[in-house]
């Protein structure tokens, strides 16, 4: 199947960021709900922050395992595979979002601590989809998969694993 190129891998990001929305909002309501965080420095919040990442891991490694995809993959014809085109285990998946969410966060930490011009390195897993001959994005160069555009009508069966 072919790479998904760069505008593709966009605008799925940005379709994926409205879905999640949604999901965050709900998942983190009901986290302030239920042990009355008030958004203050502490120990409350930091918990706050790994359960966000929690459920951000369990969307994206559910939707990315086994050749299942979001709303958003669907619609814009993405599918995640490994390295020999075979849908991703859940290790490999969550290792896809362990690399993403690592260099995000090495990015917004050299910005923070080093230089505000940092912070664009935030964009470097995206444009390096530009120099790559399978368009695939660093994260995806360090987890050992790529993601294709994949025709509408072709049917891939989920893999158990």
């Amino acid at each position: 199947m072919p790479a998904a190129d760069p505008w593709r891998r966009l605008m799925g990001i940005a379709y994926e960021s409205i879905i999640l929305f949604g999901v965050l909002w709900f998942a983190d309501y009901a986290f302030s709900a239920l042990t009355q965080f008030k958004g203050h420095p502490g120990p409350l919040r930091t918990a706050f922050q790994v359960f966000t990442l929690i459920v951000l891991a369990a969307y994206f490694t559910g939707f990315w395992a086994l050749g299942r995809r979001s709303l958003p993959m669907k619609t814009l014809s993405l599918l995640v595979l490994d390295g020999q085109d075979r849908p991703l285990s859940y290790a490999r998946a969550l290792g896809r979002f362990s690399a993403a969410t690592a260099m995000w966060l090495a990015a917004l930490a050299a910005g923070y601590y080093l230089s505000a011009w940092l912070y664009l390195l935030a964009l470097l897993p995206f444009a390096w989809t530009l120099f790559d001959r399978d368009r695939r994005a660093l994260y995806d160069v360090v987890a050992g998969t790529r993601l294709v555009r994949r025709a509408p009508d072709a049917g891939m069966k989920s893999v158990d694993v």
